[in-house]
């Protein structure tokens, strides 16, 4: 089996329409992507590869195994399903789950009946590091990050059915299960979201709002010379927030380079600073090998010349005479 040609056919089927790996990101609770980096992937405007990250490599080696340990401790029988699930009346409403729960009271194994699963529970399969530990509830809850419980919603209105179970592994060694039930009015609200970006964005071609400093920079990554725009109280009141902001910053430098001085100035040349045989502070030599540009480019102009690349980005910056009105 071609496990990049499935990938790769996993992918081109995503950008069809909004899966569960996408809610989050639509509503801001993706820690991952913002809403205008989906509306890249999801219009093929995205510059990056998608390729997987280590995490999500390691997570999908071991879907099976938080299965089968959920499947183990749960007395539940599990069943994989493979094919992509969406809604009738809305094509571009999509769906790819872990596994569906066999519920023994509808059927003895679960099948695709009438644009419907033949059972009433869905499975969700994590793993996750362990700082993120705390953002995990009582085991047994519905205390389960944000950008999980919505895409357990998502899987919920597609398929229709009542529950989800969410099985996490921990940092490796932190086995948890999470129950989340049928929300209809959450279910409702996350739809009537998702769906006004998948038309007034998506199929309009239109942009979402900037929510971080990345998505600012991609979408206008160069400056028209000599354009200009006025500035109304709010910018003018932010712009004083700014400086403000900024003096804090350089005091609260000064008082860490300060801090910094005394310390290292009694460790002198001790490599350590300890108390109670505990260590506190360490002051070690560390190397590094850089180019000297500026020699190589007086020495060796060509080779200064093949070698260098030019990148540019738009840096923001508060004038002087701002400063001075403050």
């Amino acid at each position: 089996m071609n496990t990049q040609v499935d990938r790769d056919q996993f992918l081109a089927g995503r950008k069809k329409g909004i899966g569960g790996s996408d809610v989050a990101a639509i509503l801001g609770f993706s820690p991952y992507k913002s809403p205008y980096a989906l509306w890249l992937d999801k219009t093929g405007r995205s510059e990056k590869k998608e390729s997987q990250s280590e995490s999500a490599h390691f997570g999908n080696l071991l879907e099976d195994v938080v299965a089968k340990e959920f499947s183990r401790r749960t007395g539940m029988k599990v069943q994989r399903v493979t094919q992509q699930l969406s809604l009738d009346e809305h094509p571009w409403a999509l769906g790819n789950i872990d596994r569906a729960i066999i519920n023994p009271e509808i059927a003895g194994n679960v099948r695709f009946k009438n644009g419907e699963l033949t059972t009433d529970k869905l499975l969700e399969c994590k793993t996750a590091s362990e700082y993120m530990s705390k953002l995990f509830g009582e085991e047994g809850t519905d205390q389960v990050p944000d950008y999980y419980l919505t895409q357990c919603l998502w899987y919920l209105l597609i398929t229709g059915c009542k529950e989800i179970h969410l099985a996490t592994l921990i940092g490796g060694n932190k086995f948890r299960m999470y129950r989340i039930e049928r929300d209809e009015d959450l279910i409702q609200s996350i739809f009537s979201q998702v769906k006004a970006f998948w038309f007034n964005h998506v199929i309009a071609d239109v942009p979402p709002d900037p929510t971080c400093f990345d998505d600012v920079l991609h979408r206008w990554s160069k400056h028209i010379t000599g354009k200009q725009v006025e500035a109304d109280f709010e910018h003018i009141k932010l712009g004083e927030e700014f400086v403000a902001v900024q003096s804090r910053q350089k005091a609260d430098k000064a008082r860490e380079d300060e801090i910094k001085l005394k310390i290292v100035s009694t460790m002198q040349d001790a490599e350590m600073m300890i108390s109670q045989g505990k260590t506190l502070f360490t002051y070690k030599e560390q190397s590094s090998t850089r180019i000297d540009s500026t020699l190589l480019k007086k020495e060796e102009p060509d080779l200064f010349a093949k070698y260098s690349k030019t990148s540019s980005t738009r840096v923001f910056r508060i004038s002087n005479k701002f400063k001075e009105t403050i």
